[in-house]
Order: structure tokens, then sequence, then C-alpha cells
């Protein structure tokens, strides 16, 4: 596939690799190693087709804000510009890698790395993110995605499946309102705070911190949800551990539902993706339907 060259990147490119396979070919984000003349290491990043220049504007100010307190995150280098019909930028390379196979203590770790990250952020109100909304938000999301359309173009292949799906919506939608889950207390959170998301160096001292693709304003509780709290039960311990302001009994109550709001999510977007490749992924919406009832 054709990349932005040095004129239009406002960088001086020597070398690109690609950091895994398969993203010269995908509507998601796309990463490869970049080397300048100089021998600088950055990460040439390609967002999603969804993503605009605004809602990449607040992800930057979360960046910078994290960068000025220490934090070692991917800052943009350069960047965001449009290059065939999609967004590209250069972006601060973060050295180290993930744990492999994350014991209890490394999960409790993390646990307090979240803590600190959230008391970092408290404080920096930049409002919405535009084009994002808060996880149990369902109305807001299926209209973004085209739930309604996606049900509806899976019932022409698997009516039984849209029929589960829709169940399945109408059940979150229940819980949504049976736990006040838009209403839980609002921070800015990372999104996607997994094990794979944070590097550490061969000392074992953190290295930094990638991916904040999916940061916006949202509850804790989701963010201890979409962190895979549900494989890693040590990750609360740790930060209820060391946050001055441990989550509160109402926003541990909301963990649970929001468990299967995620799984309502996934089918929704696997039925954004079939709306836009012309296939459905059956085992993989019907995976998720069967996590929602369980």
């Amino acid at each position: 596939m054709p990349f932005p060259g040095s004129d239009v990147l406002g960088v001086d490119v020597a070398r690109l690799e690609p950091t895994r396979p398969g993203d010269d070919d995908s509507a998601g984000n796309g990463n490869w190693h970049l080397w300048t003349r100089d021998g600088e290491h950055h990460i040439l990043r390609r967002y999603h087709v969804l993503r605009t220049e605004t809602d990449l504007a607040f992800e930057t100010k979360v960046l910078e804000h994290l960068t000025d307190r220490g934090w070692c995150v991917p800052a943009k280098v350069a960047g965001p510009v449009w290059y065939e019909g999609r967004l590209w930028a250069v972006t601060r390379f973060v050295p180290g890698r993930p744990y492999e196979g994350e014991t209890v203590a490394q999960q409790g770790e993390r646990g307090e790395l979240l803590a600190r990250l959230h008391a970092d952020l408290s404080g920096l109100d930049l409002g919405p993110r535009p084009g994002y909304f808060q996880a149990a938000d369902l109305d807001a999301m299926g209209e973004f995605q085209s739930w309604d359309r996606g049900v509806e173009l899976l019932r022409r292949e698997h009516p039984e499946l849209a029929g589960r799906a829709s169940r399945a919506m109408d059940d979150a939608k229940r819980l949504v309102a049976e736990h006040d889950l838009l209403g839980l207390p609002q921070t800015i959170v990372h999104g996607d705070f997994a094990s794979w998301n944070l590097h550490f160096g061969d000392d074992g001292r953190l290295a930094g911190v990638i991916d904040f693709d999916l940061c916006h304003p949202d509850s804790r509780a989701w963010e201890f949800v979409i962190a895979r709290l549900d494989l890693a039960p040590a990750l609360l311990a740790g930060y209820q551990r060391a946050t001055p302001d441990p989550l509160s009994e109402s926003e541990l109550a909301a963990i649970e539902p929001l468990q299967i709001v995620l799984q309502v999510l996934m089918v929704m977007a696997g039925l954004w993706n079939g709306q836009h490749s012309g296939h459905f992924d059956k085992a993989m919406i019907t995976r998720h339907l069967d996590k929602a009832r369980s």
C-alpha cells in the first residue's frame, strides 16, 4: 500500500518496517516503525476509518498532558495529515515490551499504575470527545454504528442470530437503567488498559503506556471492564490500595452489568464490520452473544 512521504509527514523518512502483519489492508489502525535519516525511531500510525481530526485533537491533548507529567506515551511528533483518504501521524516510539503471561503480582502492579494514571488525568477537563460516547449509552452507540441496519442485514442471512442480538440489546439497556450506569462519576479513561498496552524494560520498570485510541470520558467501572478485570482480578485490589479515591459501592456494583454491555458492544462491532465488508462473522457474533447470557 502507498505510504505518505517525507513531504507529507514533515519528517525525513529513511525506513519503514511493519510492527505486525495485516495492517496494510485494514479499516482499523495500522502501525509501522519509522526511522529518520538522523537515526530517530518513531511510529508511523494510520488511524481507523472513523477517526477525525477533531477527535484526534482530544487524544493529542491527553498525551501531551501525560507527557508533561512524566509518562512515556505515544505523543504526536508530526501530523495528523490526510493521505489516500486516511489520517496518518508520526508518534513517539515507546520502548520495552509487555509482560508475557501476566502474574497475579503483575496484575496488581497494573492496577497501581492505573490508579496513578487516573490521578494524573483527574482535573483535566476536555469536555466530550467527538464521536465517542459512554459505553453504557447504547442508544448513541447504536446510532453511530448503525445498529438497526446491521441487525436487519444480519436477519437476511441469519434470522435466529439477529433475533438474539435484538434481545441482548434490550437486556443490556434494562441493566443500564436498573444500575444507573449512565449516572456513574466520569473521568478520562485510557479505554484499553490491558496488559499488552503496558511496556516494561529489562529491569522490570515501566517503560511506557501505548494505545490511547479509545481514551474518552467514561466511568472507572468501565475502565476496569475494558482492562479485562474478569481475567485479572488482582487488578482491582492493586488499584484500590494505591488510589486515594477507591471505587465506591455503586461503581463496584456497576462492573458486572457493564460486562454484559461489553458483549453487546462487541456484537455491535461485528455488525458494523459486516455492513462494511459484506460478510458477517457468525462465529464471532455468536461467541459474544453467548457471553452476554452467562
